[in-house]
């Protein structure tokens, strides 16, 4: 896949195309195009070797969720894809 674009979090590195992260709106709501990421066939990959337990770790480190909330594999997917795509647009605009 050409035009890979690299978030590297704490526990994991993730690739994005440039569209995914175009498609992430910097502010507002964002549920819907992360959804649409989500259900992207190299994405779904890249998650298969992540179990959920080092997703937990890398959101738990944000505080922004609670232990409970953290169960939900699929919300910490999406979560991360989130936090992903937006590392690379910080990393874009520095």
């Amino acid at each position: 896949m050409a035009n890979k674009l690299y978030a590297s979090l704490n526990y994991f590195d993730l690739y994005f195309t440039r569209q995914d992260v175009d498609s992430v709106p910097s502010s507002g709501q964002c549920d819907d195009a992360v959804k649409i990421i989500a259900k992207k066939p190299y994405i779904k990959r890249q998650f298969a070797n992540i179990d959920n337990s080092k997703l937990i770790k890398e959101l738990s480190e944000y505080g922004a969720w609670d232990n409970v909330e953290l169960q939900d594999k699929q919300a910490n997917i999406e979560r991360v894809i989130w936090l992903g795509c937006s590392e690379i647009k910080e990393n874009l605009f520095e």
